[in-house]
């Protein structure tokens, strides 16, 4: 059965639109509209019903989620319960994230090959194209020339209204498929399904596994690895040893060394020469000098410096106050290289505090330098 056709063509989208809400005014029959992309409020222009797509896609992420949440159960909980922690069986939270996953796969497929299987788009079928310019930047109107309301002259204004490119008249064979064939189609689809459905049993009846025979391992050296324990003797070493020696100059994290000695010119070197890694007016270290200082120099020293500690009170030679010309003169790093070697009565504390603890505490006493008056007389080192 032949149709005729009369096409439209228009350069820009709001003449489409506009030519597509004339025609529908007049009762003109549109078949259909061809776009080189989508266009905005079309669907509404041609009274297009909403899309069903949007149901097909929650229905089937819900169903997706749901035969998932029931997968992780039977596994997690029925066949293969394993303890994780001591936490339950049936983690809910720990499904989560693969659920999340199934149910936007199953969504974003089912909602793909829902509009394929609409729009009849299956492959190999050969795209009808009514203009060239169609794919590139023009947009075509497709009208039926039948009807007690078409006119071709009122139909050739109507679109001179709009600014029309060109104008082609066609006589084409239908190509909406009859009921019949259309029955045949579903029919030959449930019979390809029917016979998928079958051949898959099949296999996996004719595939199913042993139960007597352990499963297949792909790539078993990544559980078995040929390894010897650290102190395992090792025959690939001439040492015959498994844990290798450091490389000669290796230094320890955090144990860079101090290139001083306990001698009174290295401090006046070291005051010199050292710097603190960080303001020394920072509250975070002193903080943490003000605890370093409580557990390590306040028994000498007193809370607030002035060389009154517990055990100076009881006999022990009393330090000098923080607050005396000399020690308030004394530079960030010769106090650093006399917490760490120690001088006169004091030991050194190397091996109590690490090198930031030091500087930690040292911003603790350049603190109690600055809330404390100098007292009348210093003492002696």
């Amino acid at each position: 059965m032949s149709q005729r056709i009369l096409f439209g063509v228009f350069a820009s989208e709001a003449d489409i639109l506009g030519v597509v809400r004339a025609a529908r005014e007049e009762d003109l029959k549109v078949l259909d509209v061809y776009s080189p992309y989508a266009v905005h409020g079309l669907d509404q222009a041609l009274g297009l019903k909403p899309s069903r797509l949007p149901w097909v896609c929650f229905l089937v992420a819900l169903i997706g989620a749901v035969v998932k949440l029931w997968f992780e159960y039977w596994t997690m909980v029925v066949s293969w319960p394993v303890n994780v922690g001591g936490k339950p069986w049936d983690s809910l939270p720990a499904f989560v994230p693969v659920t999340f996953e199934v149910m936007v796969l199953s969504s974003g497929l089912s909602t793909v090959f829902a509009f394929l299987l609409i729009s009849r788009l299956w492959p190999g079928r050969r795209a009808d194209v009514p203009h060239p310019k169609v794919t590139d930047d023009h947009f075509v109107i497709a009208l039926e020339e039948s009807g007690a309301a078409f006119d071709p002259g009122r139909v050739q204004r109507l679109f001179e209204r709009f600014h029309v490119v060109a104008v082609e008249e066609r006589l084409v064979e239908e190509t909406r498929p009859s009921e019949r064939s259309r029955k045949m189609s579903v029919r030959t689809l449930n019979i390809a399904l029917v016979v998928l459905l079958v051949g898959t049993l099949g296999l996996t009846w004719w595939l199913r596994p042993d139960p007597t025979q352990l499963n297949r391992e792909f790539m078993p050296e990544m559980v078995r690895t040929p390894r010897y324990n650290a102190f395992e003797p090792n025959p690939n070493f001439p040492d015959g040893k498994t844990l290798r020696s450091p490389v000669p100059g290796t230094i320890a994290r955090g144990m860079l060394p101090i290139h001083y000695q306990a001698t009174p010119e290295d401090a006046l070197r070291a005051g010199e020469e050292l710097k603190a890694p960080f303001a020394l007016n920072d509250e975070r270290a002193i903080e943490r000098g003000a605890v370093v200082y409580a557990n390590f120099c306040q028994a000498c020293h007193g809370p607030t410096g002035r060389g009154d500690g517990p055990v100076a009170l009881r006999g022990f030679p009393a330090p000098p106050p923080l607050m005396t010309d000399r020690v308030l003169k004394m530079k960030d790093g010769q106090w650093f290289h006399i917490v760490t070697y120690g001088q006169g009565k004091m030991p050194a504390y190397a091996a109590q505090l690490s090198p930031e603890d030091r500087w930690n505490v040292i911003a603790y006493g350049r603190a109690l330098q600055r809330r404390s008056a100098p007292p009348a007389a210093g003492g002696s080192q």
